[in-house]
């Protein structure tokens, strides 16, 4: 024990891995926990010995020293004064209540994400628990096990932690017993493909059956997010424009994107279904868009030789980067990838101008570029370079 003061909090020394729980001498049960990554944050123990319960009530910084003292008093006199009511609801039912408010309002793809890290990770484990029996040590068991795949881990963690602040805002719970985790940070990634491995990928990805094939091609093609590629329809493919129109509720940002094509991709979207509600379906459930990425991924990967491991994200990032080396200016290149960053909050109220042919000379561009690579492939025939530059000066006539 020890008589916690700020000073004395600032100057606890992070253990060397785990945590360190440090007990204030003028509170019973209150005290401070120190990780090994510095945070510290305040917790109070209650009840008997044989069922303690530990609160989480902040992190110190967001939360003082005063004011997290002035909490675990309030706590304790509940409990003296016998307002405190233990919870009763479980897990699994709170987890029911929160797909039937919180899920409607979430992204048709986000509510797969949560049922999926929910079944794969707490659901079977932390069921039968009582909400205000789940402590801090009771979820980190769980997700320590992931440390070998940070990312999954703290996508864990965020999902879960979203999930005991919504039961905090509908007064299941007083506290996330997760305020104060520390989010691991999964190495930037930082893979771009190069001219030959992009080229191995597009001719593989050509002899993969449709729809997976076809995205990819896509993906190489525009730099767009998978989700958005996946997602698109007849309806959102504009012929005089030769332009993709993104609504907002598919787009990362919320916002309308468009997204001009060169003559490759043209080529492709002129083999698609003109009469289909969706280009890349499921087949195994009606009205939803392709969803077998795994594996489809696993057959593409069996056919390339001598290509280093990637992701199909990193197809983006090999897009960005060689938008750059061709001289695209930075904020067209933003704005093709439809970033924040494209435009300040300022610039985006004085300037509305949607920069579409700058973004379609941006795109032939690259298109020319990477046609170029693929006539150093035998055997191949892909759309020569001064029909790509006849295809954008038609668009620029229409639009003048």
């Amino acid at each position: 024990m020890m008589h916690l003061t700020d000073l004395a909090i600032r100057s606890l020394s992070p253990p060397l891995k785990g945590q360190r729980d440090y007990f204030d001498d003028s509170l019973a049960g209150f005290g401070v926990r120190i990780s090994h990554g510095g945070t510290r944050s305040f917790f109070l123990f209650t009840g008997k010995k044989k069922n303690r319960e530990r609160k989480s009530i902040g992190r110190w910084g967001i939360v003082t020293l005063a004011q997290a003292r002035a909490e675990a008093k309030r706590i304790l006199a509940e409990r003296t004064l016998g307002h405190h009511k233990p919870r009763t609801m479980t897990f699994s039912s709170a987890l029911t209540l929160f797909e039937e408010q919180k899920y409607p309002s979430l992204r048709a793809r986000t509510q797969r994400d949560y049922k999926g890290t929910f079944a794969r990770h707490f659901t079977r484990k932390l069921g039968d628990y009582r909400l205000a029996d789940i402590s801090f040590d009771t979820v980190t068991t769980i997700t320590d096990k992931l440390v070998k795949t940070p990312t999954e881990q703290r996508h864990a963690l965020i999902v879960c932690n979203t999930f005991f602040r919504w039961c905090v805002r509908r007064r299941l719970l007083l506290h996330s017993p997760l305020d104060g985790v520390d989010m691991p940070k999964p190495p930037p990634r930082k893979r771009v493909l190069t001219n030959e491995e992009l080229v191995k990928v597009y001719r593989a990805a050509e002899q993969q059956p449709y729809p997976y094939g076809t995205i990819v091609r896509l993906l190489i093609l525009t730099g767009q997010r998978r989700a958005e590629i996946t997602a698109l329809r007849p309806g959102w493919y504009k012929h005089n424009e030769q332009t993709f129109e993104l609504p907002p509720d598919i787009t990362k940002n919320k916002r309308e994107h468009f997204v001009p094509l060169g003559p490759l991709a043209l080529a492709i979207v002129a083999d698609l279904p003109e009469e289909a509600a969706l280009w890349f379906p499921c087949k195994r459930k009606n009205g939803n868009t392709f969803s077998g990425f795994s594996k489809c991924f696993e057959n593409l990967k069996a056919d390339l030789q001598n290509v280093a491991p990637f992701t199909l994200h990193d197809l983006r990032r090999t897009f960005s980067t060689n938008l750059a080396k061709l001289g695209v200016l930075p904020h067209i290149k933003e704005m093709l990838l439809n970033h924040v960053s494209a435009k300040s909050e300022v610039e985006a109220i004085y300037d509305t101008y949607k920069y579409l042919l700058e973004m379609r000379q941006a795109m032939v561009k690259w298109e020319n570029y990477f046609s170029a690579l693929l006539e150093d492939c035998a055997g191949v025939n892909p759309i020569s370079r001064d029909a790509a530059q006849l295809e954008i000066s038609a668009v620029e006539r229409k639009a003048a």
